[in-house]
């Protein structure tokens, strides 16, 4: 899986700890689909979580193993509060 970063991100991470966590969340009314959320809030248990480094920056990634992306892009997104997001293979979902 290849990981891409812009370098907006890149300087968000280095401000607040350096490490980037993206996992998938199941919304209740959603039926099967995902979402990717990101946080630079180390979360309570690291297992299940895969490293990448991203120049030098350290992304954790707990995503499903049974549909893997061929890319996972990182960027900034809002436009009067900026935050992180994470698209996998240009979606902000996963089925």
């Amino acid at each position: 899986m290849l990981v891409t970063a812009t370098p907006e991100l890149l300087n968000y991470v280095d401000a607040h700890g350096g490490s980037l966590f993206v996992r998938c969340q199941r919304q209740h009314l959603s039926r099967g689909v995902s979402f990717l959320r990101t946080t630079t809030n180390e979360p309570r248990s690291l297992a299940g979580y895969e490293v990448f480094v991203v120049e030098g920056r350290l992304v954790l990634t707990q995503l499903p193993v049974r549909s893997r992306p061929g890319e996972l892009h990182l960027s900034m997104e809002g436009r009067r509060k900026r935050r992180p997001i994470a698209s996998w293979d240009g979606c902000a979902f996963v089925v």
